[in-house]
């Protein structure tokens, strides 16, 4: 058996002619098969001049027609263009095509729009055929535990993109890996490609487009604040400089968890060149959602309707809480409105003392609360603030609403740029999150959130010092006028005389040990100034001149222009 073969452009209407032609004679007779091959204008004369000379034929023009047997394919026998196609069916089938030239371009149109239909709906399936490498880091704690169901059901992702999970941990938790990754396996979730367990970091980082870091340093019971913070700044560096070598370059990296995750940020983005740092965040909506929670129970609603709620500063660590432009929705009271409306938080609550002491220290013990209760760490909820804020990143967040994360600062309400600090933000669809800058504060606010900076600045400076700024000589106090032994002051000439050679040695001995003590103050100032993590910035060169002024460690000079030395 014999099938006919008709080849063209879409936008061709010859071969919409032919088309139809061949359409008719199938659909009226069982025996005639028909294989149809459609091509963009753009793509007919390379796959043409292919086909053509795979096959030995000489054919210039579309649409192309030949013949050639069902079960063997082969070479096939050249039939020709439109006029032998019409040609050949009217002298094997008695028949001819009818339609006019009109309808024949309207067919050759919708041809094109439906061709480039089909070719959008194909790429799309094949961007589906490469998943998103996802990886989450500390893979046996409990929060990536409850978070694997929302991200392999398409729930963070969007419903069209298929996901690859990959879990990370140390070499003696791959069995219980293990046990995880068939569970979720058995999820049998349509979206989930593949779900891979593994001890080594360049595998498990490599081609992400999102990573989830849940690592957890506990601070020991005697060990320095500064000294934990130097481990936790030595382990999330090791992460940058992996991620920022082998991730896509687009890769939205979550630093979350119960550790100082401000600084681990912050550390992080000091190392990475390729991967952009508004790419790198820390979570701060676990406390804004603690903080939610609590209001929601003041006033007997829903959790989800209280929104606006900001958290400022460091998430982990101080924080400032505004309620101020908190809005509730769904309110049972005695004015009621369609889903949209809302009313101020403030003014449902009408108890500024409870706000102000009360509600605070409910917050500032919540997670305490809650994890006594449970007699374990609170995960669940730590994997819902991590989901949800992933996939308003990805997807854009609600409309109208505010939520708060902590990015690097570019100045925004005076805070130092390059700190990690949790702002109020909206994100887009498009991946992209934007500082609401347009907040009124009030001095009293302003100077809240300089103290939280202050905090931030002291775990900064626990890697990078600060300059040291000597303390300046205090003036020597003034000679009195020499006496003579009777009481009585020498004469005037004598007198000035010696005044003035007294106030040379006087001037020389100052300007000698000024010079000796800036001399010895810039070589201790060099000592001072360098960074107390070597590990971490042996690679990184021109790090401490970031932080140090240019004068900082420099001699000072002397009146010829010659470098400042003690005298002997």
């Amino acid at each position: 058996m014999a099938k006919i073969v008709i080849a063209g452009t879409a936008d061709c209407p010859y071969y919409a002619k032919v088309e139809l032609l061949a359409d008719k004679l199938a659909k009226n007779l069982p025996d005639f098969q028909l294989h149809k091959i459609v091509r963009k204008p753009s793509d007919w004369k390379d796959w043409l001049q292919t086909t053509c000379k795979e096959r030995g034929w000489v054919h210039s023009k579309s649409p192309l027609i030949w013949r050639e047997l069902v079960d063997r394919g082969g070479k096939g026998v050249l039939i020709g263009g439109a006029n032998d196609f019409q040609e050949y069916v009217f002298g094997y089938y008695g028949t001819e095509s009818l339609v006019t030239s009109d309808d024949i371009k309207k067919v050759a149109s919708e041809n094109l729009q439906t061709k480039e239909e089909v070719d959008e709906e194909e790429k799309r399936f094949q961007n589906l055929s490469e998943p998103l490498q996802v990886c989450i880091t500390n893979a046996s704690s409990d929060t990536c535990y409850h978070m694997l169901h929302a991200i392999a059901k398409g729930d963070v992702f969007g419903e069209e993109s298929e996901i690859a999970i990959r879990l990370y941990d140390t070499k003696d938790n791959m069995e219980y890996l293990e046990g995880v990754r068939m569970e979720t396996v058995d999820l049998a979730c349509p979206l989930l490609r593949e779900v891979t367990i593994t001890s080594n970091p360049h595998q498990a980082f490599s081609d992400c487009s999102a990573v989830i870091l849940l690592d957890e340093l506990e601070q020991g019971t005697e060990e320095a604040k500064s000294d934990w913070l130097k481990r936790n700044a030595e382990h999330f560096v090791h992460y940058a400089k992996i991620i920022d070598e082998i991730a896509k370059q687009g890769v939205k990296v979550i630093v979350a968890g119960n550790g100082p995750i401000n600084f681990n940020a912050f550390m992080m983005i000091q190392y990475v060149t390729n991967v952009h740092r508004q790419n790198i965040v820390a979570v701060s909506r676990m406390v804004e959602n603690h903080a939610k929670a609590i209001l929601a129970e003041r006033l007997k609603v829903n959790s989800a309707g209280v929104v606006d709620l900001l958290i400022w500063g460091n998430a982990n660590g101080t924080v400032y809480t505004d309620v101020s432009k908190a809005r509730v929705h769904n309110y049972d009271g005695a004015i009621w409105g369609p889903p949209f409306y809302c009313r101020s938080a403030v003014e449902l609550v009408h108890d500024a003392k409870w706000l102000e002491k009360e509600f605070l220290e409910l917050l500032q013990s919540r997670m305490e609360t809650v994890q006594t209760a449970l007699k374990r760490t609170p995960a669940f909820s730590q994997a819902a603030a991590v989901v949800s804020l992933l996939a308003h990143w990805w997807n854009g967040s609600p409309t109208g609403q505010v939520f708060s994360l902590g990015v690097c600062s570019e100045g925004w309400y005076d805070v130092p740029e390059g700190l990690v600090f949790s702002y109020p933000v909206t994100m887009s669809p498009k991946g992209y999150w934007n500082v609401v800058q347009d907040i009124e504060l009030s001095d009293e606010n302003k100077e809240k959130i300089q103290n939280i900076v202050k905090e931030l600045l002291s775990e900064k400076y626990a890697i990078y010092p600060p300059p040291y700024v000597p303390t300046p000589t205090p003036p020597p106090e003034p000679t009195p006028p020499p006496t003579t032994p009777g009481g009585e002051s020498k004469k005037d000439g004598e007198g000035s005389e010696a005044g003035e050679k007294t106030e040379d040695s006087d001037k020389d001995k100052e300007t000698s040990e000024t010079e000796g003590s800036t001399t010895a103050t810039t070589d201790s100032d060099n000592d001072e100034n360098k960074p107390i993590l070597e590990k971490i910035v042996e690679d990184q060169v021109g790090e401490e001149t970031a932080d140090v002024p240019p004068s900082a460690g420099t001699p000072s000079e002397g009146k010829d222009g010659s470098e400042g030395k003690e005298e002997e």
